[in-house]
């Protein structure tokens, strides 16, 4: 199976360089400008009924739109708005919700390194910001067979646990998961920014927040 992982974005974050003495920087985006840049970025639009999947897979609500992107001041934020009037997908669905999904598809691809991002979360019943990585081979072998590295997940309706998984399939081709969490002691992850990190290496993958280790899986 090839690892190449394209990068996928959800709702509030911005970047943060990646520096180490152990890594050499390949790839960054720091937000800058006023629009996203179309050379590093592409938007997911619609319900994902086009590619035959109902709410992107995940039963998920709302409709994606780049409308719903916004750079400002260095930061790039996805807003997710309610929609009185409705927007219609392809399988004639009416979506009450629209948000946004931005990913590396097309556009930058890896196998092995550091992946980090310095993201401000939302909270609330509902929300579900995420940021994660997909292999390119999907269109090819699907998934889970592609491989799944979720870097952060929150739900909202729990904000001060952030959790890290690897989605998969193993040699008798069943799903297989492998994750943990990481929960506040006080307050919630959506009060403030913090550096959600993998390292991939050809032996492991471990999870990080804020330079802190939580979660290491042996590939």
């Amino acid at each position: 199976m090839k690892s190449y992982c394209h990068i996928f974005i959800l709702l509030v974050l911005s970047s943060t360089t990646c520096v180490s003495q152990n890594w050499n920087l390949i790839w960054e985006d720091e937000f800058n400008g006023n629009s996203l840049d179309s050379s590093k970025w592409i938007h997911d639009i619609g319900t994902g009924s086009q590619y035959g999947l109902y709410g992107w897979g995940n039963s998920e609500l709302q409709f994606y739109q780049p409308q719903n992107t916004i750079l400002n001041n260095g930061s790039v934020k996805i807003i997710a708005n309610l929609e009185p009037n409705g927007i219609v997908d392809s399988w004639n669905n009416t979506m009450y919700y629209s948000s946004s999904r931005i990913t590396t598809r097309e556009k930058f691809d890896f196998r092995y390194g550091k992946v980090e991002a310095r993201i401000k979360t939302v909270d609330g019943q509902g929300f579900w910001p995420a940021f994660w990585m997909l292999g390119a081979n999907k269109p090819e072998i699907g998934w889970p067979g592609s491989g799944e590295i979720d870097i952060m997940e929150m739900l909202g309706n729990a904000p001060q646990t952030v959790y890290g998984t690897l989605h998969y399939v193993n040699e008798d081709n069943e799903l297989r998961s492998s994750g943990d969490s990481k929960s506040l002691v006080q307050g919630k992850y959506s009060d403030d920014y913090h550096i959600y990190a993998i390292e991939w290496t050809p032996e492991k993958i471990t999870w990080f927040i804020d330079n802190e280790q939580y979660h290491q899986v042996t590939i």
